[in-house]
């Protein structure tokens, strides 16, 4: 617990004393194994060449799932956890602790727990994503607004998925445009005849590719940057203002490893450990770690960026999905 806290001058040379008797340090993540978790992994026993990362990769459900049941039969594994929802399921039910890392105060607040409970590792922003085919540059939606004309009537798609799809729109909508306009505005958005897919945000990106539809809803912006560098007829158009997420990083209550598990939260929000996402084509969290493809974090295409918290998204996901599936699918 206290070495989590720690904020001595020698605060460097107690972590590097404990952590080489421990060895190893053990991550539970839901981000994708070879794009990012392997290029961490070997950057991080590069700078610490006596620890090894170990990990397990899961989605946020499963992982919060293992955690608990291993702490209900005291079997104490993992140190630190990585995903939205995870760590703020796991925080809820007391199995996080608090800690403190030199590089956090870089952050800014909606990057950061004010407890001290999680920090950010990489963010996500859900824009439009469009057929460059099918759709002529004066015509492309600019604001929620566009998305009323009649011309997109049954000419658009998106996910039914909770985690990246038309319940986070709706909440962003609601939470932007307060209860009553935002409910408004979004029947008349359902007047429009979208289409409606349990597919991921990604696969209906990939349809939009495909000439189905000539425009998605609330997709990953660098999904479309990455289908598009790659040839195809796609680009991404932010709504301001942008729905956003975080992927949040947290210590868990009885880390076996604590002062790896410290070293290692140091090393990812460092700018160091920021670069590693950079590279692996992630959004870095870091507010001074430009994404590989400038435009795709806030400041050239688009300004304004809403962070739905892993607290919002846990409180109001329910009523969220539940909005969506009684004003859409019904």
């Amino acid at each position: 617990e206290d070495d989590a806290l720690l904020k001595s001058a020698n605060r460097e040379k107690i972590l590097n004393e404990g952590a080489k008797k421990e060895g190893k340090i053990s991550l539970y993540t839901g981000l994708i194994v070879d794009q990012v978790v392997r290029p961490v992994k070997d950057a991080f026993e590069k700078e610490y060449p006596f620890l090894q990362l170990e990990f397990f990769r899961a989605n946020a459900e499963r992982l919060a799932q293992r955690m608990l049941a291993e702490y209900q039969a005291k079997r104490y594994e993992v140190d630190v956890i990585s995903g939205s929802a995870a760590a703020t399921i796991l925080q809820r039910t007391g199995l996080m602790q608090r800690f403190y890392s030199p590089p956090i105060a870089e952050y800014p607040p909606e990057l950061k727990d004010a407890k001290g409970f999680w920090g950010s590792t990489n963010v996500y922003f859900m824009t439009l994503g469009y057929n460059t085919r099918a759709v002529k540059p004066a015509e492309l939606p600019k604001t929620y607004e566009d998305l009323l004309n009649p011309r997109w009537k049954g000419q658009m798609m998106w996910s039914t998925s909770r985690g990246s799809g038309a319940p986070q729109f709706i909440g962003n909508i609601l939470l932007t445009m307060g209860q009553e306009s935002g409910k408004a505005y979004l029947r008349r958005l359902k007047a429009q005849n979208g289409s409606k897919s349990t597919a991921s945000a990604r696969q209906i990106l990939d349809l939009v590719i495909a000439g189905e539809y000539p425009l998605a809803i609330q997709i990953f912006n660098h999904h479309a940057y990455i289908s598009k560098a790659a040839g195809a007829p796609v680009d991404w158009q932010p709504l301001e203002p942008v729905t956003a997420t975080n992927n949040s990083i947290g210590l868990a209550k009885n880390a076996p490893h604590p002062h790896a598990a410290m070293l290692f939260l140091d090393f990812l929000l460092s700018k160091k450990g920021q670069r590693v996402f950079q590279a692996a084509n992630y959004l870095p969290a870091h507010p001074e770690i430009a994404a590989l493809q400038a435009d795709l974090k806030p400041g050239i295409r688009f300004k304004k960026a809403n962070y739905l918290s892993p607290e919002v998204l846990l409180d109001k996901g329910n009523e969220w999905s539940d909005y969506f599936e009684k004003e859409f699918l019904r």
